[in-house]
């Protein structure tokens, strides 16, 4: 892990965690609007502001990748995660914009444009 308690990935890191973690929570913080178009496939919806809100009770315990659409956002619920005790900790450095890129597992709306 790096300084910040958490590890940022490269689209390839998260997809080796995502493979070799059964019991990884693939948790996107966007907004409804933004997850219904495109988003990991496999995520689970959790606005940032909820998390903010009532982090302990909204996150498991370990094993969370967190995705927005950038890395920015996903980093902030990453920084709370840690901040609570919760270990293994990841955020998705490329988010969901660099995932689509990459051609990398997604479900939505979007999914196959």
């Amino acid at each position: 892990m790096e300084s910040t308690g958490y590890r940022d990935l490269t689209n390839q890191e998260a997809q080796e965690v995502i493979d070799s973690t059964p019991d990884l929570s693939i948790i996107d913080v966007r907004d409804e609007h933004k997850f219904a178009e495109a988003h990991v496939a496999g995520a689970k919806l959790i606005p940032l502001q909820e998390i903010l809100a009532d982090a302990s009770t909204k996150l498991p315990e370990s094993n969370i990748l967190f995705v927005c659409n950038v890395g920015q956002m996903s980093g902030v619920a990453a920084q709370m995660a840690v901040a609570i005790g919760r270990t293994n900790v990841y955020n998705l450095a490329e988010g969901t914009q660099g995932w689509r890129v990459d051609g990398l597992p997604v479900e939505g709306d979007l999914a196959n444009l």
